[in-house]
């Protein structure tokens, strides 16, 4: 068996054990997403620190989190890789389609892709949710639907397609303010 079953194994196996953790982690699994979302429509219209600049992380992540799922849609299209319920037994919490894709998690990716996204800019914030997004990468496993190496895609993507962002976005910051500069 390979390492990737076995950390899938390793999670799943305490599914369908304890009754309240299960319904926790499903729940978070299920709906974990909209807390990243209110994390970010909050940052939007908060008056604390720059809201200018509050702003302007809110456009950075949701182009980092659009360009990161549609880079898991093209790789999905090109790579099936079954579900871990398809090909072993294990503890399913979540219904999913068999013809749904395993690789890569797109919770994982759009949650790293947001974590990261803020640490870029708010350390603090972008910490608790590179944790969060650690936990939704967990979740997945545990409740069956993800191996360990498709929530890790997903983390790596979200993290490569915002340190691409970030780099073109302060090249871009960079040229507008030498322009001006040489405008005036």
């Amino acid at each position: 068996m390979n390492i990737d079953y076995q950390l899938f194994k390793l999670l799943n196996q305490f599914a369908g054990k304890y009754p309240i953790l299960d319904q926790l982690v499903l729940l978070f699994s299920k709906y974990g997403p909209i807390l990243f979302g209110l994390v970010f429509i909050w940052l939007w219209f908060s008056k604390s620190q720059n809201q200018q600049e509050n702003r302007k992380i809110v456009l950075y992540a949701l182009t980092i989190v659009i360009l990161t799922l549609g880079i898991d849609k093209i790789i999905e299209m090109a790579y099936f890789r079954p579900r871990p319920f398809v090909n072993h037994s294990v503890t399913l919490l979540l219904e999913k389609s068999n013809l749904d894709p395993s690789f890569p998690s797109n919770h994982a990716a759009g949650s790293f892709a947001l974590a990261f996204a803020l640490f870029w800019k708010r350390r603090k914030m972008g910490t608790v949710l590179i944790l969060l997004a650690c936990l939704m990468a967990i979740s997945r496993i545990f409740i069956g639907v993800h191996y360990f190496l498709d929530v890790l895609a997903g983390a790596c993507i979200g993290l490569g397609v915002t340190y691409i962002v970030m780099l073109l976005g302060r090249l871009f910051e960079s040229t507008l303010l030498r322009k001006k500069i040489y405008t005036k």
